[in-house]
């Protein structure tokens, strides 16, 4: 099966960058589109005559003996009218959400008796993810390639049909460099690639060859070609190789630069950069994120930056008109005061961040002209991903706990983030 993400450098010869999926129309969708057509048609036939060998006489001016008071010549020579709407600049709308830290208590709770399940757990949020041009995740814990040698905390290799579940809740592209990337090795790398190749689901942050290091992730939302980038600040449990440094990306600030400017002359209208930083279980950016962060955002081959790792949702903040994201937070794992000693109770809340991208054709670049967010909390009963804002079954003053904490994390900085 062809991968779902067509990546190339910036070079002739580039491939056309991966269409995310959509749904076809429905035989009611369809039917009403032919309607329309059919009366589109009609109008037009009824504002047009045609003379004997089918010309339109529309092109040509009737003969003066023809008009008459009743048909002033002014109308016969003016052609049909499209009423169409002015609809604007283009624009594409973009989901983003946090960590994916599949622990053993996830795992086992999608363990069915031919292997793992983990799509229910989505299914709660899968509508909003599909509903956006683009939605992209963080795969935290690296997938094996063959649910061999399976392990948890502290280091993770994780069952590979957590891919299928990434698919099923409407993913486009995942960012993978993080602390965890390296914790089984070239395997981790090898399986979770090939599960998101298998899936069709494009990925960023990890390579299995320095060619392949090298080459830009793009993939289409609406009109624009967008470039997603990936990297972490430095690895937990196992270092990079020596002699496969390409294994994961690393922070570094020239090499982001250097790939960023790639991408743009790869094509990418929009550059996305996924980041793995800041302090664990603190909502507060650290040093080097509110250092690096606004740096990097300057370089005009940047234009958005989305943050994970902290495991607690990070505030927004705008800059120079552009965004960043400190930190998404938890979208599914087991962390909660109740399973973790240093895990405060915002371990349990997560996040879907929308943004609207909009192209300044004046200024020939792309935008973020819209945030807002919808809060999500993890149910450790069954460990579905819970849209708090539309759950009517659970307990409604624990929701808008939650709600309240994220909303409070995201606006730390004082840019406002809305809920919807």
């Amino acid at each position: 099966m062809e991968p779902r993400s067509s990546r190339g450098m910036g070079v002739v010869g580039l491939q056309r960058p991966f269409q995310p999926r959509r749904e076809p129309r429905s035989p009611l969708e369809r039917g009403v589109a032919w309607m329309l057509f059919l009366l589109l048609v009609a109008g037009a036939a009824a504002s047009i005559a045609l003379d004997d060998d089918g010309g339109d006489t529309a092109a040509r001016p009737a003969p003066a003996q023809a008009e008459s008071a009743t048909t002033p010549p002014a109308a016969a020579e003016e052609p049909p009218v499209t009423a169409t709407a002015d609809e604007g600049p283009s624009s594409f709308t973009i989901a983003a959400t946090g960590d994916l830290l599949i622990h053993e208590s996830v795992a086992d709770a999608a363990r069915t008796a031919d292997g793992w399940d983990f799509t229910p757990m989505f299914d709660s949020v899968a509508p909003l993810l599909g509903r956006a041009d683009l939605a992209v995740c963080h795969v935290e814990s690296p997938m094996s390639p063959n649910n061999a040698r399976l392990s948890y905390f502290p280091a993770f290799l994780v069952p590979r049909e957590l891919a299928e579940a990434i698919a099923y809740a409407g993913y486009d592209t995942c960012s993978l460099a993080s602390n965890h990337a390296t914790d089984a090795g070239r395997d981790g790398v090898v399986g979770t690639i090939g599960a998101l190749d298998r899936t069709r689901v494009a990925h960023a942050g990890m390579a299995l060859s320095p060619e392949a290091r090298d080459e830009v992730t793009l993939v289409e939302a609406g009109d624009a070609t967008v470039a997603h980038l990936s990297y972490t600040y430095g690895f937990t449990n196992r270092q990079l190789d020596p002699d496969e440094p390409y294994l994961s990306n690393v922070i570094d600030e020239a090499t982001i630069l250097d790939e960023a400017r790639r991408a743009r002359s790869a094509g990418a209208d929009f550059v996305m950069l996924s980041m793995h930083w800041g302090t664990n279980y603190t909502s507060e950016p650290d040093g080097m994120q509110v250092g690096l962060g606004p740096r990097l955002l300057a370089s005009p081959d940047i234009d958005l930056i989305l943050g994970h790792h902290t495991h607690m949702v990070q505030p927004v903040v705008r800059i120079g008109g552009e965004f960043i994201v400190y930190g998404l937070g938890n979208f599914l794992s087991n962390q909660s005061p109740e399973t973790c000693a240093e895990c405060p109770l915002p371990t349990e809340d997560g996040v879907i961040v929308h943004l609207t991208v909009t192209e300044d054709e004046a200024a020939g670049r792309w935008s973020v002209t819209e945030v807002a967010h919808t809060p999500t909390w993890v149910d450790r009963s069954n460990f579905e991903i819970v849209d708090v804002l539309r759950d009517a079954g659970r307990d409604p003053g624990l929701l808008q706990d939650s709600a309240r904490r994220t909303a409070s994390a995201l606006q730390l900085l004082g840019t406002p983030v809305a809920s919807r």
